[in-house]
C-alpha cells in the first residue's frame, strides 16, 4: 500500500476519488459539495487527501486533519472491487507508524452488523470511545447516526479538540 498526497484538484485522480467519496458514502455523510472538495484540495493546508494505492492501482482514499497537537481522521474508502484486502489495516498501520500525535475519528454507535464491524476494526486498532456523539460536533452533522467519538488515547480537555475539529474540519472552506 502506498499513499499520494493530492494537492491539486487539477490532479488526474482528485475527480475519481471525490466521485468515489459521493458514490459510496450516503448523502447524510457527504460531508462536502464536489466544489468545496476542489477548493479544500487546493487550499485547506491543514487536510491530507491521500490517494491511496495498491499494487500501483488506484484503490481508494484516506482524509486526515492535522489539528497541529493532534490529527483527525476523516475518511478512509476503498472501491468496492479492492476490498478484503486490508488496505483500510494497512491505512491504520501507517497511521499508527507516522502520526505521533493523538489520533481522533468518529464511528457510528452500533445499530447493525456492519457498524458492529467497523466499530470493532478501530477498537482493534487502538482507539476507543471518547465521546458519546458530543453535541459540539452532532450540531454541525447533517443528519445521519450518532456516533463516537474515538482517539488513540485518553487526552486532557477532550472539549478543546472537539472545538478544534468543528471549527478546523466540520466548518472547513479552504481558506
Amino acid at each position: 500500500m502506498k499513499l499520494r498526497r493530492i494537492t491539486c484538484s487539477n490532479d488526474s485522480e482528485a475527480q475519481k476519488l471525490i466521485d468515489l467519496h459521493n458514490d459510496i458514502f450516503p448523502e447524510y455523510e457527504r460531508f462536502y459539495k464536489t466544489t468545496l472538495w476542489a477548493n479544500l484540495i487546493d487550499n485547506a493546508r491543514f487536510m491530507h487527501f491521500n490517494a491511496i494505492y495498491e499494487n500501483d492501482e488506484l484503490a481508494g482514499f484516506f482524509i486526515y486533519w492535522d489539528l497541529e497537537d493532534a490529527y483527525y481522521i476523516h475518511f478512509i474508502a476503498v472501491r468496492p472491487e479492492m476490498r478484503n484486502r486490508k488496505i483500510g489495516q494497512q491505512v491504520l498501520d501507517w497511521t499508527a507508524a507516522n502520526l505521533h500525535k493523538p489520533v481522533f475519528l468518529e464511528s457510528e454507535i452500533p445499530y447493525d452488523e456492519i457498524t458492529t464491524r467497523r466499530l470493532n476494526f478501530y477498537k482493534r486498532n487502538g482507539f476507543s470511545e471518547l465521546a458519546n456523539d458530543p453535541e459540539i460536533l452532532s450540531e454541525v452533522r447533517e443528519g445521519g447516526h450518532p456516533l463516537w467519538f474515538m482517539g488513540t488515547q485518553p487526552v486532557e480537555n477532550l472539549e478543546d479538540y472537539l472545538i478544534k475539529v468543528r471549527d478546523k474540519v466540520y466548518y472547513a472552506t479552504g481558506e
